[in-house]
């Protein structure tokens, strides 16, 4: 009787904590989610008929996190890696697609050509994880 008392005790503490840690994790994603998600520090910077843009990148966000192109143009990026890890920019909109990978502390000029068509797109990091931990932007083209 004791031995099905313990195992008892014992799967009922194992279940406690696997509860508790599913908590743990879940409220630590919704930290991370929170703090650095999605965009980096918001901001709009406008490339307008083939200005230039300075994007700089870290973990795990662009900044500015979003930015204004006009349709058909063609667009340079100064991509300047402010973080510790690679980075790249890519949009499947755009011609080329991806910008070459970005060292931490370098900078590249990536020129592409603005969809033709005025609309808001997607880009992100391409570099595995990066995407999936918020660092995606939004391309908007007028």
């Amino acid at each position: 009787m004791s031995e099905r008392y313990t195992e008892r005790v014992t799967r009922r503490a194992l279940l406690r904590r696997t509860v508790g840690l599913v908590i743990a994790v879940s409220a630590a994603s919704a930290l991370l989610a929170a703090c650095g998600g999605g965009g980096g520090g918001g901001g709009t910077t406008s490339g307008g008929g083939g200005g230039k843009i300075t994007i700089e990148m870290s973990e795990y966000k662009y900044n500015p996190s979003t930015i204004s192109v006009s349709a058909g143009q063609s667009v340079t990026v100064t991509l300047k890696n402010v973080g510790t890890l690679q980075h790249d920019f890519h949009c499947d909109q755009i011609n080329p697609t991806t910008s070459a990978l970005v060292d931490p502390g370098k900078s590249l000029d990536f020129t592409f050509t603005a969809p033709s068509q005025a609309g808001t797109y997607d880009f992100w990091c391409t570099v595995a994880g990066h995407k999936e931990l918020g660092m995606v932007g939004k391309l908007e083209v007028k």
